[in-house]
């Protein structure tokens, strides 16, 4: 956890702040415990800031996308589509002329509609479609957050169909991918869906160049989680993907990789006490971070690990972490034992780098957006500044 008191002065609240030291940590974590045949992908759906995508050209292998925006941004920060592998079970015409065009290195179909649209375009572009086939596994694993896969769904085949498939032409079948789930913290869960994976490639019989497993790593964002032992998830793929010598495994992470790396700061605008209760409201918010007021997902509130950069010694008190939006929605945090903030403290919500920026409703009552930061070598570099609304016109 980094230290931001000594950058304050170079910072502008409400803003982002990631630190390259750390994601550097878990990059060098994963590879140091996957095979070679293991191919790290990135997530761009967790934070498609154009400098972090730069900086991250050479310390990963491939790019996993789901839109024309994120594809036409990762060829800015000089990637090759090669690298790609493009899902989402609602491609455009457009989008999947645009992945066969540039000569993607996997599109997912995950549809019989998907794949007929496919094989329609590539043929009328009389050029070759790269195709992963993402299946919809029957085994739902229970240990994931966010279930995608083991029961009715709209991402990929259901398990169960992959026999009527048709004749192709101009789409040519290379892999397999499955994506169950994700926000994992359980290694056995993990490992048992690895398992379920190579046992469904194994099914299908017809040689795979790749299998791509997803992702699913889970970040220990609230309090009172335990981390998750990614050591482990990366031995037990290690097992599975030695059985398979010949084939490109695809690891696709996002979360795990930045969300621990950024941490997103909020100034503390006024004090409000309310029948008993304590608001501390803060000039950002949901509208900025909307992960952390649990708006993606959480059915009961539970708080991101939150600290008091500039008052950090105060007597603790318990506390309703609040934004400036004119919605009750707008909570950070509710009942949070917090080192007692004071007008003009900053506080930090910590494991903010995945999904905050990029998912949260940035133009919502017209607030600027937050700037962003990277700390990198000791330097404090801005890599997005923030936007007024009138600048969205």
């Amino acid at each position: 956890m980094t230290d931001w008191r000594e950058y304050l002065h170079l910072l502008q609240t409400p803003c982002y702040v990631y630190a390259w030291a750390e994601i550097l940590a878990r990059l060098k974590l994963l590879k140091d415990n996957l095979p070679e045949n293991v191919h790290l992908y990135y997530a761009v759906k967790a934070n498609s800031n154009l400098h972090l995508l730069k900086a991250l050209k050479d310390k990963v292998d491939g790019l996993d996308i789901s839109s024309d925006g994120e594809f036409e941004q990762a060829v800015l920060a000089g990637y090759a589509p090669q690298t790609f592998s493009f899902a989402g079970p609602g491609k455009t015409d457009a989008e999947i002329e645009l992945a066969i065009n540039s000569g993607c290195g996997s599109l997912s179909a995950e549809s019989l509609d998907d794949l007929a649209r496919i094989e329609n375009i590539a043929q009328k572009l009389g050029k070759t479609a790269y195709v992963s086939l993402r299946v919809n596994p029957a085994d739902l694993v229970e240990k994931f957050a966010l279930k995608m896969g083991g029961k009715p769904t709209q991402f990929g085949f259901d398990e169960e169909d992959l026999a009527g498939l048709p004749k192709l032409k101009q789409a040519q079948i290379i892999g397999l991918h499955v994506y169950a789930g994700t926000q994992c913290l359980d290694a056995a869960a993990l490992t048992e869906n690895l398992q379920n994976i190579f046992k469904l490639a194994k099914k299908i019989g017809a040689p795979l160049r790749q299998i791509n497993v997803g992702g699913g790593f889970g970040v220990d964002y609230h309090i009172g989680q335990e981390p998750l032992d990614a050591v482990a998830v990366c031995q037990a793929l290690r097992k599975e993907a030695q059985k398979w010598p010949q084939t490109k495994i695809v690891l696709e992470l996002g979360r795990y990789l930045i969300a621990p790396a950024g941490e997103y700061l909020c100034r503390v605008i006024n004090i409000k006490k309310s029948r008993g209760k304590t608001f501390v409201i803060v000039d950002g918010g949901m509208h900025q971070n909307i992960s952390a007021a649990g708006n993606l997902g959480q059915i009961i509130k539970k708080n991101y690990k939150i600290r008091n950069l500039t008052n950090p010694e105060s007597e603790k008190c318990k506390v309703e972490l609040v934004g400036c939006l004119c919605t009750p929605l707008d909570t950070l945090a509710v009942n949070l034992e917090l080192p007692a903030p004071r007008p003009g403290d900053v506080l930090c919500v910590a494991n903010s780098g995945a999904y905050g920026y990029t998912a949260s409703p940035l133009l919502f009552l017209g607030h600027p957006t937050p700037s962003e930061y990277l700390l990198q070598d000791g330097k404090i570099t801005l890599i997005r500044r923030g936007r007024r609304l009138v600048e969205f016109n």
